[in-house]
């Protein structure tokens, strides 16, 4: 079993990329760059390879601005790619430990996170499994 597939569904760097074109809804490697940079020291290239994987995975689409660059905008807004991360990863945590258990660990974490909404989240769970 591996943890790792149960956890965040990018890295800090392409989380910080994403967060970047969802704001600016479309973005060249250098809008992107411009952010960041003035938050750390980064490299072109870095950037450039990480929005290409994320490509590769899906995550972004990209198409020539009709000169040398690529204009890369997100597949998804991020509330769908949040939704659709978390979801993988409940169906993972399913398959990996069993309805009952992953839904009980689910609802004892829920409990302990916040008591007033935990009645709110446990009648929505009581309602679906009905």
């Amino acid at each position: 079993m591996s943890i790792k597939k149960f956890g965040k569904p990018l890295g800090e760097l392409e989380e910080e990329i994403m967060e970047t074109v969802w704001k600016l809804k479309s973005a060249s490697v250098r809008d992107v760059l411009a952010v960041l940079e003035k938050k750390r020291k980064i490299a072109y290239t870095t950037v450039m390879t990480v929005m290409a994987r994320l490509c590769q995975k899906g995550i972004l689409q990209r198409k020539m601005n009709g000169h040398d660059a690529y204009i890369y905008k997100p597949v998804q807004c991020k509330e769908k790619f949040l939704s659709s991360a978390s979801k993988n990863i409940i169906s993972h945590l399913i398959k990996e430990f069993g309805e009952d258990m992953a839904v009980a660990q689910f609802i004892d974490v829920l409990e302990s996170a916040n008591i007033k909404k935990s009645r709110q989240w446990r009648q929505r769970l009581r309602e679906i499994i009905k």
